[in-house]
């Protein structure tokens, strides 16, 4: 199956290249002529390949799907504190209708989209939430959160005029990989010690690799109009700070209750901005940490085959890609063991 990867330089969407190529597929990765080409240079080589685009351009989105069987649709901006909100919601939004409604128009066999939990919203109490629990969403204030709603329920509308649709909706994406920190911004901050404070809530964690082999077994076996969860460890805050803290000897920061904290994040972020920096910690992304979005992967598991390695394992991965690329410096004993070890899968050295 020939497939086209939009999203393709970054974190997920590299490794949904290598993952095709490694399942017999062939990969077309569309890039933007400015693009980072760090992950994909490899995968080049063994035959992935290339088309120049954007995925607000609905001619050169055209063009890249000539040929192509399906689409998987990963493209997109991932944070809780983007510098452009309007672009993020074209990009989030705006670009699923022009993605999956050239793929309607080309016919494609299958359409894979790549949502997220966040569509799902959440809570400040504990909750464990799965394909059936209704989206509070637009209750939130939560500008990424709402961007990947309405992405959803753009391409669903699709789907009812006929695409054949699958969504998958990752939750916190870890591993090795993410060139752009993206998903795993926040592990960065914490072992850098960026983030002043946090407050407790709950996210849920899945491996890259796998979340990626679960949406390539959704070209084949995902039915259409479905929706699937793939999560991982649900973890606490809290609970999220002191593994990290364990594993690279990096002391977790102070946990204050959400109305302390609140300021604090506050004015750091203005001052931050008016430096023109972009804050690892913004007053979107401590609104978001506060709730639970715990998840059960149950279906996807048992359509899909997705499955949940070790945390330990994919934390360790995504420290190591760190610590290979400089982003961090072996500082402590522990980040100093896990640099001397194996690389465990990550793809080739970033620049």
């Amino acid at each position: 199956m020939k497939v086209l990867v939009t999203g393709a330089t970054g974190f997920l969407g590299s490794w949904l290249v290598r993952e095709l190529l490694d399942a017999g597929h062939t990969p077309r990765a569309l890039v933007r002529r400015t693009s980072r080409l760090d992950n994909l240079s490899e995968l080049f080589a063994r035959g992935a390949e290339r088309a120049e685009g954007d995925v607000l351009d609905a001619a050169s989105v055209r063009g890249a799907l000539s040929g192509c069987d399906a689409v998987i649709h990963t493209a997109g901006i991932p944070h809780f504190s983007p510098d452009d909100v309007p672009n993020m919601m074209r990009v989030n939004v705006d670009g699923v209708t022009t993605v999956l409604g050239e793929a309607q128009r080309a016919g494609v066999q299958r359409a894979v989209l790549t949502s997220s939990v966040a569509a799902m919203g959440g809570g400040v109490t504990p909750r464990t939430a799965d394909e059936t629990t209704p989206s509070n969403v637009e209750s939130l204030g939560l500008h990424y959160s709402l961007s990947k709603y309405q992405g959803e329920q753009a391409a669903m509308r699709l789907c009812a005029a006929g695409l054949p649709l699958v969504t998958l909706r990752p939750a916190v994406i870890l591993g090795p990989g993410d060139i752009y920190r993206s998903s795993t911004s926040t592990i960065l901050a914490l072992v850098r010690r960026k983030l002043p404070v946090i407050v407790e809530g709950g996210a849920s964690f899945g491996d890259v690799r796998e979340i990626a082999r679960a949406h390539i077994a959704a070209l084949t076996r995902g039915r259409i109009g479905e929706a699937y969860i793939v999560g991982g460890h649900n973890l606490r805050i809290t609970e999220l700070a002191a593994r990290v803290a364990e594993l690279s000897g990096v002391p977790a920061p102070r946990r204050l209750p959400y109305a302390l904290a609140l300021p604090l994040v506050t004015a750091a972020e203005l001052s931050l901005r008016a430096l023109g920096r972009h804050p690892d910690m913004s007053r979107q992304l401590l609104q978001a940490s506060r709730l639970y979005t715990w998840v059960s992967s149950d279906k996807a598991a048992s359509e899909l085959g997705y499955k949940i390695p070790p945390f330990a394992d994919m934390l360790r991965d995504t420290l190591r890609f760190f610590l290979d690329n400089r982003r961090l410096q072996p500082s402590t004993p522990e980040l100093r063991r896990i640099a001397q070890e194996g690389r465990g899968g990550a793809p080739a050295a970033a620049g």
